[in-house]
């Protein structure tokens, strides 16, 4: 009999993108659509809707006080447990697969009453609850920074992480000639990376360096950024494209930034700093500096300092400020350990 598979991811794109990584090399090897199982939020579900897979879509208890909510509202989350646990016991799911966040605990328990196997993965170097939970019960926890902080170590292996690009390639030249600059905030964007980029981009006159803006959904800007070297969208879907016509990034600091530090794009970065995002967003940040792969910045004056030399000095202040080392991707590991439990 075949093997079953059942993902658990909500959110955003940052957890919603390494679960679907995953799936679609899984059917790229010869596993059968009816073989896949993704259980998800109502932000999660759009990104599966061009996949004839099954797709349960639910509303998840998330602790806003740590694991002192959960003990509090611990009917709640037990009931959407036990519900699920009865959608799926007749399914014969052989492995629960968790990008984590608040539906990692969930993905625990349900996989300890379905005796599945039952892994984890951490995109951050410092892990959030649900994950740190979860990773307290029979699993394999995949750290996509080594050393990762906040989690049961005894079940972690070191992979790296699942990255949303093409990795056959990683050294394909750009796709144009001019020296670009790329600018994204995660899937939905970055209000403080926007404004200092409009505000930046406003006082600055003339450039012969691009900047290509992803905003983020509703995050346009309504300021007068019509500039011949300025482009901005909400979304871009082929992130192989973007990455190949880009020499520069800004960024936030989530787990996403591993994909440009494998391409050995340098990076500046602007950490979130406030809710439960800011301990793993600054030790991200933290991390690439220490690779040489970022430079972080807090405010805007140190932003356009940084930006100016940039746009003058161009790849002569890359080379003189990045020596950037190479970082490990966890896709093919991870798809080896999940459908055959070998690992080199």
């Amino acid at each position: 009999m075949n093997k079953r598979y059942c993902f658990f991811c909500v959110g955003t794109g940052g957890h919603v993108f390494p679960a679907k990584n995953i799936i679609l090399q899984l059917l790229k090897s010869g596993v059968s659509e009816k073989d896949i199982i993704v259980i998800t939020d109502k932000r999660g579900v759009k990104y599966f809707e061009d996949l004839n897979i099954e797709r349960i879509q639910k509303d998840f208890f998330s602790s806003s006080s740590g694991i002192f909510g959960y003990v509090l509202n611990i009917g709640q989350f037990i009931g959407t447990a036990w519900e699920l646990f009865n959608r799926l016991k007749s399914k014969n799911i052989d492995t629960i697969f968790t990008t984590g966040a608040y539906i990692a605990p969930y993905a625990a328990l349900i996989s300890l009453l379905l005796r599945s196997d039952f892994f984890i993965q951490e995109q951050n170097l410092y892990a959030g609850l649900g994950n740190k939970i979860a990773s307290y019960f029979p699993s394999t926890v995949f750290e996509s920074f080594p050393d990762t902080r906040n989690i049961n170590k005894s079940n972690s292996i070191f992979t790296g992480p699942i990255l949303n690009i093409d990795l056959t390639d990683k050294n394909q030249k750009k796709v144009n000639q001019g020296f670009t600059i790329g600018i994204q905030g995660g899937s939905q964007g970055s209000e403080q990376v926007n404004q200092f980029v409009y505000k930046f981009i406003t006082d600055l006159n003339d450039s012969n360096v691009n900047f290509l803006h992803i905003t983020g959904p509703d995050k346009s800007s309504n300021q007068d950024v019509d500039k011949a070297f300025y482009q901005q969208v909400e979304f871009i879907k082929d992130m192989d494209k973007y990455y190949k016509s880009i020499d520069f990034q800004i960024s936030r600091a989530g787990g996403g930034i591993l994909e440009a530090a494998y391409l050995n794009i340098p990076q500046l970065l602007v950490p979130f700093k406030h809710g439960t995002t800011a301990n793993h967003q600054t030790l991200n940040a933290e991390y690439l500096v220490e690779t040489g792969n970022a430079i972080t910045v807090e405010d805007y004056e140190q932003f356009s300092k940084i930006m100016n030399n940039i746009c003058e000095y161009q790849n002569s202040y890359l080379k003189d400020n990045y020596k950037p080392q190479s970082v490990k991707a966890g896709n093919d590991d991870i798809f080896k350990i999940i459908t055959s439990g070998s690992h080199e």
